[in-house]
Protein backbone atom coordinates (compact mmCIF):
# COMPACT_ATOMS: atom_id res chain seq x y z
CA UNK A 1 0.00 0.00 0.00
CA UNK A 2 2.80 2.33 0.75
CA UNK A 3 4.34 1.46 -2.60
CA UNK A 4 1.12 2.31 -4.41
CA UNK A 5 0.97 5.77 -2.81
CA UNK A 6 4.56 6.62 -3.78
CA UNK A 7 4.04 5.37 -7.35
CA UNK A 8 0.85 7.44 -7.67
CA UNK A 9 2.63 10.53 -6.28
CA UNK A 10 5.52 10.04 -8.72
CA UNK A 11 3.14 9.91 -11.70
CA UNK A 12 1.32 13.05 -10.58
CA UNK A 13 4.61 14.89 -10.05
CA UNK A 14 6.06 13.93 -13.46
CA UNK A 15 2.81 14.96 -15.18
CA UNK A 16 2.99 18.31 -13.39
CA UNK A 17 6.64 18.81 -14.42
CA UNK A 18 5.77 18.09 -18.07
CA UNK A 19 2.94 20.66 -17.97
CA UNK A 20 5.29 23.29 -16.51
CA UNK A 21 7.90 22.62 -19.21
CA UNK A 22 5.32 22.88 -22.02
CA UNK A 23 3.82 26.08 -20.61
CA UNK A 24 7.33 27.54 -20.18
CA UNK A 25 8.24 26.71 -23.80
CA UNK A 26 5.04 28.34 -25.11
CA UNK A 27 5.70 31.48 -23.07
CA UNK A 28 9.33 31.54 -24.26
CA UNK A 29 8.32 31.24 -27.94
CA UNK A 30 5.70 34.00 -27.57
CA UNK A 31 8.23 36.30 -25.86
CA UNK A 32 10.93 35.68 -28.50
CA UNK A 33 8.43 36.32 -31.32
CA UNK A 34 7.14 39.46 -29.63
CA UNK A 35 10.68 40.74 -29.04
CA UNK A 36 11.60 40.12 -32.68
CA UNK A 37 8.52 41.99 -33.92
CA UNK A 38 9.10 44.86 -31.49
CA UNK A 39 12.79 45.23 -32.38
CA UNK A 40 12.02 45.06 -36.10
CA UNK A 41 9.42 47.81 -35.82
CA UNK A 42 11.71 49.98 -33.66
CA UNK A 43 14.80 49.46 -35.83
CA UNK A 44 13.03 49.88 -39.19
CA UNK A 45 13.36 53.69 -39.29
CA UNK A 46 17.07 53.43 -38.49
CA UNK A 47 17.87 50.92 -41.24
CA UNK A 48 18.80 52.11 -44.75
CA UNK A 49 16.15 52.00 -47.41
CA UNK A 50 15.86 48.87 -49.49
CA UNK A 51 17.81 48.90 -52.72
CA UNK A 52 15.85 49.47 -55.88
CA UNK A 53 16.28 47.48 -59.03
CA UNK A 54 19.00 48.37 -61.52
CA UNK A 55 16.53 49.84 -63.98
CA UNK A 56 15.29 52.39 -61.46
CA UNK A 57 18.73 53.53 -60.31
CA UNK A 58 19.98 56.59 -62.13
CA UNK A 59 23.69 56.34 -62.72
CA UNK A 60 25.90 59.37 -62.84
CA UNK A 61 27.35 59.81 -66.26
CA UNK A 62 31.11 59.71 -66.39
CA UNK A 63 32.84 61.75 -69.03
CA UNK A 64 35.91 60.79 -70.99
CA UNK A 65 38.68 59.35 -68.79
CA UNK A 66 42.22 60.29 -69.76
CA UNK A 67 45.13 58.55 -68.00
CA UNK A 68 47.84 61.06 -67.11
CA UNK A 69 50.38 58.55 -65.91
CA UNK A 70 52.36 57.49 -62.90
CA UNK A 71 54.22 59.92 -60.65
CA UNK A 72 56.97 59.11 -58.17
CA UNK A 73 58.26 61.89 -55.97
CA UNK A 74 59.83 62.56 -52.61
CA UNK A 75 57.43 63.82 -49.99
CA UNK A 76 58.22 67.19 -48.43
CA UNK A 77 59.49 65.68 -45.18
CA UNK A 78 62.16 66.77 -42.68
CA UNK A 79 64.24 63.63 -43.18
CA UNK A 80 63.43 63.38 -46.87
CA UNK A 81 63.26 59.60 -46.74
CA UNK A 82 59.61 59.14 -47.69
CA UNK A 83 58.26 58.95 -51.19
CA UNK A 84 54.94 58.85 -53.00
CA UNK A 85 53.98 56.79 -56.00
CA UNK A 86 50.61 57.70 -57.51
CA UNK A 87 48.81 57.04 -60.77
CA UNK A 88 46.46 59.80 -61.92
CA UNK A 89 43.51 59.75 -64.32
CA UNK A 90 41.39 62.80 -65.13
CA UNK A 91 37.83 63.04 -66.33
CA UNK A 92 36.86 65.51 -69.04
CA UNK A 93 33.48 66.40 -70.41
CA UNK A 94 33.89 65.47 -74.09
CA UNK A 95 36.22 64.34 -76.87
CA UNK A 96 37.31 67.89 -77.66
CA UNK A 97 38.48 68.37 -74.08
CA UNK A 98 40.37 65.07 -74.32
CA UNK A 99 42.31 66.38 -77.32
CA UNK A 100 43.13 69.55 -75.37
CA UNK A 101 44.35 67.48 -72.41
CA UNK A 102 46.59 65.37 -74.63
CA UNK A 103 48.00 68.52 -76.27
CA UNK A 104 48.84 70.03 -72.85
CA UNK A 105 50.12 66.77 -71.33
CA UNK A 106 53.62 68.12 -70.41
CA UNK A 107 52.06 71.12 -68.65
CA UNK A 108 49.59 68.89 -66.80
CA UNK A 109 52.28 66.41 -65.71
CA UNK A 110 54.53 69.24 -64.51
CA UNK A 111 51.66 70.80 -62.57
CA UNK A 112 50.76 67.51 -60.85
CA UNK A 113 54.41 66.75 -60.08
CA UNK A 114 54.88 70.19 -58.52
CA UNK A 115 51.77 69.89 -56.37
CA UNK A 116 52.60 66.37 -55.14
CA UNK A 117 56.23 67.12 -54.29
CA UNK A 118 55.22 70.15 -52.20
CA UNK A 119 52.88 68.10 -49.97
CA UNK A 120 53.69 66.79 -46.52
CA UNK A 121 52.63 63.45 -45.10
CA UNK A 122 49.67 65.11 -43.37
CA UNK A 123 48.56 66.70 -46.65
CA UNK A 124 48.55 63.28 -48.33
CA UNK A 125 46.48 61.63 -45.60
CA UNK A 126 43.27 59.88 -46.59
CA UNK A 127 41.17 62.63 -45.00
CA UNK A 128 42.84 65.27 -47.21
CA UNK A 129 42.77 63.43 -50.55
CA UNK A 130 39.59 65.14 -51.72
CA UNK A 131 41.24 68.50 -51.10
CA UNK A 132 44.32 67.32 -53.03
CA UNK A 133 42.16 66.22 -55.97
CA UNK A 134 40.38 69.56 -55.98
CA UNK A 135 43.70 71.43 -55.89
CA UNK A 136 45.03 69.44 -58.86
CA UNK A 137 41.80 69.95 -60.80
CA UNK A 138 41.75 73.71 -60.17
CA UNK A 139 45.43 74.12 -61.10
CA UNK A 140 45.06 72.20 -64.36
CA UNK A 141 41.87 74.06 -65.30
CA UNK A 142 43.62 77.36 -64.62
CA UNK A 143 46.55 76.44 -66.86
CA UNK A 144 44.74 74.89 -69.84
CA UNK A 145 41.29 76.46 -69.74
CA UNK A 146 38.20 76.71 -67.61
CA UNK A 147 36.29 73.53 -66.76
CA UNK A 148 38.25 71.22 -69.03
CA UNK A 149 38.80 68.78 -66.15
CA UNK A 150 35.69 67.61 -64.27
CA UNK A 151 37.35 65.28 -61.78
CA UNK A 152 40.69 63.76 -60.77
CA UNK A 153 41.05 60.09 -59.83
CA UNK A 154 43.93 58.30 -58.11
CA UNK A 155 43.99 54.77 -59.49
CA UNK A 156 47.04 53.90 -57.40
CA UNK A 157 48.31 55.67 -54.28
CA UNK A 158 51.34 54.31 -52.44
CA UNK A 159 53.13 56.27 -49.74
CA UNK A 160 56.22 54.90 -48.07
Amino acid sequence: MADENTAEAGQKKSGLDLKIIIIGMVIFIVLVGGSFYLMKSIMAPLMPAEETSETEVSTAEIGVLVPIGEFMTNINDVAGTRYLKVEVTVESSDEKAQEKIEAYMPVIRDSIQGILSAKTVADLDVRNRDHLKLEIKDDINQKIGLDTINNVYFTSFIMQ
